[in-house]
């Protein structure tokens, strides 16, 4: 088969801690559609060599990254003719290669995002590292106004909260009607919604219904660690799979029975931490007012309440 037709119709480009896994168990749910597997980060990293990552916490993290063509290929080979093929990774949105090999692979694809208030989605990946006990090394969430901290040296951390500098390169090189940003809000506040207007935006069905009552990789305080122990995400079971039986780990995750199941333990074994009002606050004035001023000129959305 032409290298072409096995390449994503379209791309969903991030933003993490925004409801992108949700977004991609949602639209793998359409008949018209096939989903990769999710964060396969190709268009970050081709022909990075794994071997350079001596982070430990990386190699985790870019643990279904694909770094050759052959291998991106070979994510959407089982995709039927009449399907869409498409693809989630949230490294594309900070990443500043990523627009470039999309623009060089896939130029006419169609390009999705999801943009959660950036205080919020950085208070829910710090929660998240705390769930799955990977806080780095001087990674308190106070020393997040340290520039020369953790916090501003990892992609996935302050930097990918800005998302006009992030974003300004794919609606300078890209046509307008091939990008659809969603606000976080709106997707969990009026879900249905805004996946039929995914499902319109792609050019497939948009009266197909999908389960959408299950959320997928939620952040928060975990209530009973023994649970977490045994279904978290980064539980002794899972770690075992991954390393052991990557094959038989995919399969699993494929399951959407499998999968609804494992989230909604879960989410029921989650708390939503505090974030406290005034930390909030400062974040946006001291770190990203300005981007979500530029931001809602470039998305043409009112973003006054996120400052």
């Amino acid at each position: 088969m032409d290298q072409k037709a096995l390449l994503p119709d379209f791309v969903v480009i991030g933003a993490g801690k925004s409801g992108t896994t949700s977004l991609h168990e949602y639209l793998n749910q359409h008949p018209k559609i096939f989903m990769g597997d999710k964060e396969p980060n190709f268009f970050a990293y081709e022909l990075l060599d794994p071997e350079t990552l001596t982070d430990p916490t990386d190699k985790e993290h870019y643990f279904n990254s694909v770094y050759k063509l052959e291998d991106y290929l070979a994510l959407f080979k089982e995709a039927k003719p009449d399907q869409l093929k498409g693809e989630v990774s949230n490294t594309y949105i900070s990443n500043k290669d990523a627009w470039q090999r999309i623009k060089h692979y896939v130029p006419e694809a169609k390009l999705m995002a999801i943009l959660r208030h950036p205080a919020d989605r950085i208070f829910s990946r710090y929660f998240h590292l705390v769930r799955e006990n990977e806080i780095p090394e001087g990674g308190d969430l106070n020393e997040v106004f340290n520039k020369e901290s953790i916090w501003w040296r990892r992609p996935d951390l302050v930097n990918e909260g800005f998302y006009y500098r992030q974003l300004k390169p794919y609606f300078e090189h890209f046509d307008a009607d091939q990008i659809k940003v969603f606000l976080y809000e709106d997707f969990i506040g009026k879900t249905d919604e805004v996946v039929k207007e995914a499902f319109q935006f792609l050019g497939v069905d948009p009266n197909v219904k999908v389960g959408t009552d299950v959320v997928y990789n939620k952040s928060g305080k975990v209530r009973n660690k023994s649970v977490d122990a045994i279904v978290g995400q980064e539980s002794a079971p899972i770690r075992f799979l991954k390393k052991f039986a990557p094959g038989l780990h995919r399969q699993l995750k494929g399951s959407v029975t499998v999968n609804r199941w494992l989230n909604n333990v879960r989410n029921k074994n989650l708390e939503k931490p505090d974030f406290d009002p005034k930390l909030k606050q400062r974040i946006i004035n001291e770190i990203y007012r300005e981007d979500i001023e530029n931001l809602q000129k470039l998305i043409k959305r009112d973003l006054k309440h996120w400052l």
